[in-house]
């Protein structure tokens, strides 16, 4: 379509549905003990239960993520979002503890939605409109993760946790509706067949070190940003502070003040360039879990911590964007995939680490765990020249 011919309000809605369709990954985090005591399993294995979300994410984002380059976007998105209601409907109706984690991981194969739209909504604007229409859609995304702890904490303190998810099914299929009245198609822009743009992805990841070193970093963060939320609704639930799913998803709202200062790193970025500006991204994570791990039996510590933490690995996520999409339009899907594989690899993998060290540890463990990560992800910041940082190393686009 042309791009001054996008309807009013559609990036706005873009943004909306962005912000509910990640929540979906989110909402189990403050409902975790719920979770565990209404199927009779441990703190552990409830705890674990993030894990395959965030694996079925990955998964989705192989699969589906590079499609955008060769169907159209329209028909991937309904599909999508589509079948992501019918997975939160099952989790709603999981019986058991098993079932549960096969729907969660179902549900995370289906919620890539929030990283469809993005690369969409570039093509339907122009080129001047393109960085705060990209901005926007991040700012959705951000407000989604940390919003749909306080939601569902609240809902799930006040009824039970299937309510949630049958609420956010509800609101799903609402934004589908919307979806297949307001969105215009698109037309691909590659021939490659599905097996050989598959196969161009590990081609990209080798000849692309600028994508590899931005993919680590950001799943060590984020994978240390999970490791906070899992953690937080046991620890609350301790003698220490006796609170329980509605406090914890009040840390959500406390977070998103943290992630919404994010952006003024734009700004040092494009001053000192972006490698700079990530490394004060993973120094602010680092920071926030010192903080808790020395102040963290007060709510005080708790807070200043959660705000730094949230603030990093919110900066850390725009500035490393910065680098990859200095790569070119043409492998731009593709180095996507890449970076979104990296994140929930690394948020999966903590994910499974911080049930299991929990269960030894408690919260002392959770906070030495986030540290070793976010000091990879400082070091990784370290490692990389600030030359392929800024864009130096050209794009080598796998045909």
């Amino acid at each position: 379509m042309n791009t001054k011919e996008v309807p009013k309000g559609l990036i706005t809605l873009l943004a909306l549905v962005c912000g509910v369709s990640i929540a979906s990954g989110y909402y189990a985090q403050p409902l975790l003990g719920d979770i565990g005591r209404s199927l009779g399993v441990s703190e552990a294995h409830a705890g674990a239960l993030p894990m395959f979300t965030q694996i079925g994410i990955a998964i989705g984002a192989l699969l589906f993520l590079p499609l955008g380059d060769i169907v159209n976007d329209r028909k991937l998105i309904l599909a999508m979002i589509s079948a992501h209601v019918g997975a939160l409907v099952l989790v709603a109706l999981a019986p058991s503890a098993p079932s549960l984690t096969w729907a969660s991981a179902l549900m995370g194969v289906t919620t890539i939605t929030p990283y469809l739209l993005p690369a969409y909504a570039a093509k339907i604007v122009s080129h001047e409109q393109r960085g705060h229409v990209t901005g926007l859609l991040a700012r959705g995304i951000f407000a989604g993760i940390l919003l749909a702890r306080t939601a569902s904490g609240y809902i799930g303190h006040y009824t039970d946790w299937r309510t949630v998810y049958w609420i956010a099914a509800a609101l799903m299929l609402f934004m589908t509706a919307l979806l297949a009245w307001r969105l215009p198609p698109t037309v691909p822009r590659s021939d490659l067949s599905y097996p050989r743009l598959l196969a161009s992805i590990w081609t990209v990841f080798r000849q692309q070190p600028v994508v590899r070193y931005a993919a680590a970093r950001q799943g060590l963060v984020f994978g240390a940003f999970n490791a906070f939320w899992i953690s937080l609704v046991f620890y609350l639930e301790t003698p220490r502070f006796h609170m329980g799913s509605d406090v914890a998803g009040l840390f959500g709202v406390i977070g998103a003040a943290g992630a919404f200062a994010a952006p003024l790193f734009g700004k040092v970025a494009d001053k000192r360039g972006p490698v700079f500006a990530v490394r004060l991204g993973t120094g602010s994570a680092l920071l926030a879990w010192v903080v808790m791990a020395l102040f963290g039996q007060h709510l005080a510590g708790l807070v200043v911590g959660v705000l730094l933490l949230d603030l990093g690995v919110t900066a850390s996520h725009v500035s490393n964007q910065t680098m990859i999409y200095h790569l070119g339009q043409d492998i731009r899907g593709r180095v996507s995939t890449i970076y979104i594989l990296g994140i929930f690899i690394g948020a999966a993998v903590m994910s499974g680490l911080t049930a299991w060290v929990w269960s030894l540890w408690a919260w002392h463990g959770v906070s030495a765990l986030g540290i070793a990560a976010t000091v990879l992800a400082v070091a990784v910041s370290f490692a990389q020249q600030d030359q392929a940082g800024r864009g130096g190393l050209q794009p080598q686009p796998a045909r």
